[in-house]
């Protein structure tokens, strides 16, 4: 089992958007949360050995949700997708996340 974020970038047709992967990859099962438009919405899916992986789950934006299948390659290197919907393909593309250390929080009474 291992635990990847990502900090991905989605091409749409009104340029690039930023967002957040989390893969969650248990021996041949993949799940994760896709936190991109202001919203972080789960997914689900397979992934082979070499890092081919199909996934589905609902991508919400601003003005509705749009259910997707997606399908390339992840590893613990990068990320490339592309993200299927009824009318329009979206590609992602991703690197894992810097690691930062959680500031240390002030005690409270």
């Amino acid at each position: 089992m291992w635990n990847c974020n990502y900090d991905i970038i989605m091409q749409t047709p009104i340029g690039a958007r930023y967002g957040t992967m989390t893969f969650a990859v248990h021996n041949s099962r993949v799940d994760g949360i896709l936190d991109i438009l202001k919203h972080a919405n789960p997914f689900s899916g397979t992934i082979e050995e070499n890092g081919e992986c199909r996934i589905q789950g609902m991508l919400t934006t601003l003005m509705r949700t749009i259910p997707y299948q997606a399908a390339g390659r992840v590893t613990r290197d990068a990320l490339r997708l592309w993200l299927n919907g009824a009318q329009e393909t979206f590609e992602i593309s991703g690197t894992p996340a810097a690691f930062a250390p959680s500031e240390e929080k002030e005690p409270t009474l």
